[in-house]
């Protein structure tokens, strides 16, 4: 038997495994949330602006690396919910998931004066807005959902 056929066999065996292990791990991570799962995703960073913002009117955080790096997740973690939704509602082609889509943006655009300076920590109006329009997200995200759970009784009928 011929070793050295054999090692280039075994090493193309390797490099296939490889591959397709590759493969299955960015598919899982470029998986789309359901529904349920993006309503829960906007919920979670409804409560985790709310939180922020009663920290910031009782006078904690008074510190400008500290107020840049919370203004900085706040707006990380409104980009990946805008990315979700907006492919969600691209591949679903649903019109008010994209509303939500749309929604976050205009909270992200309210959220980046404050990453830039242009507005102080002191005047919270735009942070204010921003969770108005994040909480017209998940009403709109609500009615989704209802609308889901509405077709799924007509089609058990």
């Amino acid at each position: 038997m011929n070793l050295p056929i054999l090692y280039e066999y075994l090493i193309y065996a390797a490099i296939i495994v490889v591959g397709i292990v590759i493969l299955i791990l960015l598919r899982r991570v470029s998986k789309l949330p359901t529904h349920r799962k993006l309503n829960e995703q906007l919920r979670a960073h409804q409560q985790n602006m709310e939180q922020t913002l009663e920290t910031l009117r009782g006078g904690e955080n008074k510190k400008t690396l500290r107020f840049f790096k919370t203004v900085s997740k706040l707006l990380y973690a409104t980009d990946k919910l805008i990315h979700s939704s907006s492919a969600l509602a691209r591949k679903e082609r649903d019109t008010d998931i994209d509303n939500v889509s749309v929604l976050l943006e205009k909270v992200r655009n309210n959220l980046l004066p404050y990453k830039y300076g242009k507005k102080e920590k002191d005047d919270l109006a735009g942070m204010e807005q921003a969770l108005r329009e994040l909480r017209g997200a998940v009403a709109v995200m609500q009615s989704v959902l209802a609308r889901d759970d509405l077709l799924k009784a007509r089609s058990v009928k």
